[in-house]
């Protein structure tokens, strides 16, 4: 078999189907050792009005992962943006659930089936693309290395569960990738598909424009309509984010900052003044999220990717310096007095720049378990918590 010689796609199967494996035994492990209530609970279990699924094979491939924004997606998915709170979400992954699901009776089970399945296909594209980029950006000892850190970080769990980390990753990293070789139509369209799948996906539009400049503008490459019409698709990312813009407005709802602040209790603020909340939180005992592991380890990914950030732009370049310099400063513009640094783990897994990185220093055995065996245990704690309801990021 031609495809299985791949390197790259032999070792993103291969890891793919055994985290697979390993979290649908862990599901079980977890939830027969505390099970879970019958019934939702509006506060400790909010299943939105969903019914809970939690006999037979439904109960036991699709129930575990019936968590939290999941249940937002195939809310859209069933009903658009009826619930004000579900509009900060924009649309791609629920229009595939919805699509994808309407032939076979668009029930709440189908769409948590199909849910799943986008996201575990993307995660796997992912896995293999993040083989090839690496092999290509840092060397192919350092591919698989890449590949194994980031689908057993701590929260990389959420990669498999029916959320947008997997395809949001799988588009810009395929973004990137195509702007780096020099395919800039493609590079657009696939930025203009991150940014209709997270908010965040208009942060393509500098690197991949600095990678035009480098290719072509700066070497005078541009001469005719052909080359600045491959230059203007590096706008599409930005032109995705604001047709949501457009496209919530045209549809009554609040402007994005008026549901951060009444449902998910958060406002724009000062960058990194979360950061300090924080620190309040952890050493001085203030209210906000005081007490909690996860806070913890939210303020130490903070750091890992500040330092990432700044050292990716020397050792990797300026494209993907640019790319992680620019989602950390829009991750450090929200705050909250309720729960500062809100999902940075789970944001982390965007910066592939990190990984990279992480990839390369691996290569010391000492740093290679640094890595690994801390991850390993976190991902078996933090999934086993997400799975009994338990909130993780």
């Amino acid at each position: 078999m031609r495809w299985w010689r791949d390197t790259a796609v032999r070792q993103g199967l291969i890891i793919f189907i055994v985290l697979r494996l390993l979290l649908t035994v862990w599901t079980v492990v977890v939830l027969l050792v505390q099970p879970l209530p019958a019934e939702a609970d509006e506060v400790l279990r909010p299943y939105q009005g969903q019914p809970i699924l939690d006999s037979g094979m439904a109960g036991l491939l699709l129930g575990p992962w019936q968590r939290f924004d999941a249940l937002h997606y195939t809310a859209i998915a069933a009903n658009g943006y009826q619930s004000e709170a579900d509009s900060v979400f924009p649309p791609l992954y629920p229009w595939l659930i919805r699509a994808l699901a309407f032939p076979l009776g668009s029930s709440h089970t189908v769409h948590m089936a199909v849910a799943i399945l986008v996201a575990n296909l993307a995660c796997l594209g992912l896995f293999i693309l993040l083989h090839k980029v690496a092999a290509a950006e840092i060397g192919p000892q350092h591919a698989t290395r890449s590949v194994i850190y980031l689908a057993l970080f701590p929260t990389a769990f959420f990669l498999l569960a029916p959320y947008t980390e997997s395809l949001f990753l799988l588009l810009a990293l395929a973004s990137l990738w195509s702007a780096r070789r020099g395919a800039f139509w493609q590079a657009g369209l696939l930025g203009l598909l991150a940014s209709l799948t997270r908010l965040t996906g208009w942060v393509l539009v500098a690197p991949l424009a600095y990678e035009f400049w480098r290719q072509r503008w700066s070497v005078g490459v541009v001469k005719d309509v052909r080359g600045v019409g491959a230059g203007t698709a590096v706008l599409l990312p930005g032109i995705g984010t604001f047709l949501f813009l457009v496209y919530r407005w045209a549809a009554g709802l609040p402007p994005l900052s008026d549901i951060y602040r009444i449902y998910w209790y958060q406002q724009t603020g000062l960058p990194g003044y979360d950061l300090l909340r924080a620190l309040q939180s952890m050493f001085l005992g203030a209210p906000a999220r005081a007490g909690e592991f996860t806070l913890w380890f939210d303020f130490f990914c903070a750091l890992l990717l500040l330092a990432t950030t700044i050292l990716a732009f020397r050792q990797l370049g300026i494209t993907w310096g640019l790319y992680a310099a620019l989602l950390l400063f829009f991750m450090l513009l929200p705050t909250s007095e309720l729960k500062p640094l809100y999902s940075f783990s789970r944001y982390a897994l965007a910066f592939f720049s990190t990984f990279l990185l992480l990839a390369r220093w691996g290569q010391n055995p000492w740093i290679n378990r640094l890595v690994l065996y801390p991850s390993l245990i976190l991902y078996l704690y933090f999934s086993g918590q997400f799975f009994i309801w338990g909130w993780v990021a």
